[in-house]
């Protein structure tokens, strides 16, 4: 290959890198792209959603973003990642076996639709896990996520549904005096059978020991909150706040610590209140076997109950 040819070559692929560096650049997001997706990011922090945070801040991270917006970006992308908590779900049927075709969802949002052992990332806060698998039925469990926690293992047992009824199959019964005393009394039914429920006042204590549950969880999840916001308060104003930024955050902080204390208040109230209703309701006495005999003219009559 002669030098002109080899030297045309070198030029047609220093110009086809060139181009592809043009093409790169050009499909990078604007500036305008850029500080939308960091001022989106902020107020997803303030929102505790870290994932979609995080998402804005890969946009504003990017190449093309100017240099100071660019590296902020980066460097809370590290911080994020850090925050994001994660948990590790595993599901067994009622035999014990484990159950990899699951889907789990977080407050109505889709996370996976298998259980492989890998960690999931989800947002801190208050949150419904509802898992789902075909022939068994669905189970919701309410879990109060921590920020930063790490690889949290979670298990839960997911039953089958129940085998429908049978209907019981008639009884046939050879003509005789008993035909006769049924025939005497149309519309006879058989007594039913006395009941064995909790109680109204027991189902109560159920009802508001649940709700103590509720208030410690509430009451946790915004005590957490006002740690962290407490902590952003006293970075921005340390001694005296110069500034309504400063202001804003310890306001921010003190009503989280309110609503944690109003929480845990009605949350310890409710299970001092489901203590005392189950403990003080009634026993039901059980019913034993009874009888009862009646004779008439042409017919006697036995009804009773076991």
């Amino acid at each position: 290959m002669s030098r002109r040819v080899r030297f045309r070559s070198i030029l047609s692929i220093a110009a086809a890198l060139v181009l592809a560096s043009g093409v790169a650049r050009a499909a990078g997001p604007s500036t305008a792209e850029c500080l939308a997706a960091s001022e989106s990011a902020n107020s997803l922090s303030n929102q505790h959603k870290l994932r979609a945070e995080r998402t804005e801040l890969l946009v504003c991270a990017s190449a093309s973003c100017p240099a100071a917006v660019r590296n902020e970006c980066a460097r809370l992308v590290d911080e994020v990642n850090v925050a994001i908590p994660t948990v590790i779900f595993a599901a067994k049927d009622s035999a014990g076996a484990d159950l990899t075709a699951v889907k789990v969802t977080m407050d109505h949002e889709v996370l996976s639709y298998a259980l492989d052992g890998t960690a999931l990332p989800v947002d801190p806060g208050i949150h419904a896990f509802t898992f789902e698998v075909g022939g068994q039925r669905p189970f919701t469990k309410n879990l109060v996520i921590r920020q930063g926690e790490r690889d949290r293992h979670e298990l839960v047992t997911l039953e089958a549904p129940p085998a429908p009824h049978a209907e019981p199959a008639a009884v046939a019964t050879a003509p005789g005096p008993a035909s006769k005393v049924n025939a005497g009394m149309p519309g006879q039914e058989p007594a039913p059978a006395p009941g064995h429920g909790m109680g109204t006042q027991r189902i109560l204590a159920i009802a508001a020991a649940g709700v103590a549950v509720v208030g410690v969880g509430v009451g946790t999840a915004f005590g957490l909150m006002a740690l962290s916001k407490r902590n952003d308060a006293r970075s921005a104003c340390p001694n005296q706040c110069a500034t309504q930024d400063g202001v804003s955050k310890w306001n921010d902080a003190a009503a989280a610590g309110n609503i944690s204390t109003v929480a845990f208040l009605v949350g310890g109230a409710a299970l001092v209140g489901a203590g005392i209703l189950w403990f003080t309701a009634p026993r039901r006495p059980s019913r034993g076997p009874s009888a009862r005999l009646g004779v008439g003219p042409g017919l006697m009559e036995v009804q009773g109950s076991w």
